[in-house]
């Protein structure tokens, strides 16, 4: 027993290494719950660089599979190379499989399948698309919204997925989240949130547009439902909707373009109807900057807000954040003036009252010097300094020099000074920004 015990102590570690090897790939192919590609290949790499593209290809693409590359000229692996080949009886040279997670192969090859061929292989296997089930639940329930958005969902992402691949490009969901979501009214104050903004209504680049092959292969499917979605009208009777922040991938895409322009009109219509329905006005200022053709001024200068509409909060809050970015490209600091002056008399009236309630109340100065810089930083980038910058450039300096000594009276906020400077250099004014220092 002692020398079983000390010969068990000494064996070779690759022994040890190599059980682990063949675990660790079990225990990768359990927690895969629906299975994953196996690929044994030589160190030319060639079968999995094939197998990257089919995967991008329609009916596999929107499977979502893993892949597991195993190298046949590797050392340490080895011992999953033999496992490999006694499993599933390849001889040498390179294979692939489709393995379930109990081990069961489901579909297996040499050479590189084609990839139609391999998802209708995997269908009969129980690996469905998500697409044919939505879809084959859109046809037997038609008047069920929520069915076709999810499927409007899921076609968008494969379809945003497959446009990376095909161009390089990087996901910005660095960079999502940031603005508003969903076209509600939560808002974050973040000094970057302009330049943001900037950059999805003017790309410094134009999009790179796919191929007339690709946009088919990429981005017919979810058009057409898109399509259907907005001649049905039921896009007006459901909660669809665009993120504000929504990467514009499908700017790509001729075929998206061509349905946008063509069905946009239906979006203004609905707008002339509900003109302060963010969740419509999100999804025409999607439309609106793909398409990049459409003033944002002129369209909401066409519609009239509600009677009861509180000055100050026409056109809603995300448009008008799109307004001053407009009029600040275009140079048009009147308008741009006029549009934020009813605001910005709201707030410097709320700040007054605010002071006089705070000064005679129990939080006293100190608590009043906490709280006004929040309330001042929160509506910088958005109000203050483009109303100051439109003020400067049209010509009104006496009007900048009112609303910076206002505000330094008012809040006492430390970083006011540097920041109204900061404009007036921009502006090219140094004199200005000497005097407000």
């Amino acid at each position: 027993m002692k020398l079983f015990l000390i010969c068990l102590l000494c064996a070779p570690s690759v022994l040890i290494g190599q059980s682990n090897a063949v675990t660790r790939f079990q225990q990768e192919l359990k927690n895969s719950q629906r299975g994953m590609f196996v690929l044994l290949e030589d160190e030319s790499a060639a079968l999995s660089k094939k197998f990257r593209e089919l995967m991008q290809e329609e009916g596999l693409a929107e499977l979502k599979l893993n892949m597991r590359v195993v190298r046949s000229n590797n050392r340490q692996s080895s011992d999953l190379v033999d496992y490999l080949r006694s499993k599933f009886s390849w001889k040498s040279g390179s294979h692939w499989a489709f393995v379930s997670p109990d081990e069961r192969c489901l579909a297996q090859g040499a050479t590189p399948p084609d990839a139609q061929a391999l998802a209708d292989q995997l269908a009969q296997a129980g690996i469905e698309s998500p697409i044919r089930r939505l879809r084959a639940f859109t046809r037997q329930y038609p008047e069920n919204i929520d069915g076709k958005l999810v499927l409007l969902r899921t076609l968008r992402s494969i379809a945003e997925e497959r446009t990376r691949g095909i161009l390089g490009v990087e996901s910005n969901n660095r960079q999502r989240g940031e603005l508003l979501q969903f076209g509600g009214d939560t808002r974050r104050s973040n000094r970057g949130i302009f330049e943001q903004f900037s950059e999805i209504l003017a790309p410094k680049e134009k999009p790179v547009q796919l191929s007339a092959e690709n946009d088919l292969k990429v981005w017919a499917r979810w058009a057409d439902e898109f399509d259907k979605l907005m001649v049905s009208e039921q896009w007006l009777e459901s909660d669809f909707t665009f993120n504000y922040d929504a990467e514009r991938l499908d700017a790509h895409s001729p075929i998206v373009r061509g349905i946008y322009k063509k069905r946009i009109g239906l979006v203004e219509e609905a707008l002339h109807r509900w003109p302060e329905s963010d969740r419509i006005w999100s999804i025409w200022f999607h439309m609106s900057s793909v398409l990049g053709e459409r003033s944002i001024k002129e369209f909401v200068g066409r519609l009239t807000p509600m009677p009861d509409t509180v000055p100050g909060t026409w056109p809603p809050y995300m448009i008008k954040l799109a307004l001053i970015q407009e009029a600040r490209r275009n140079g048009d600091w009147r308008d741009l003036r006029n549009l934020l002056w009813d605001s910005w008399l709201q707030m410097s009236q709320a700040l007054s009252m605010f002071q006089g309630s705070l000064n005679v109340s129990r939080l006293g100065n100190q608590s009043w010097m906490r709280i006004i810089p929040r309330i001042i930083e929160s509506q910088w980038q958005e109000l203050v300094d483009p109303l100051i910058e439109s003020l400067l450039r049209s010509g009104d300096i006496a009007g900048a020099d009112s609303v910076v000594a206002q505000l330094k009276e008012s809040t006492g906020w430390e970083e006011l000074s540097d920041l109204a400077a900061a404009i007036a250099i921009r502006c090219q004014m140094p004199q200005v920004a000497a005097r407000w220092k």
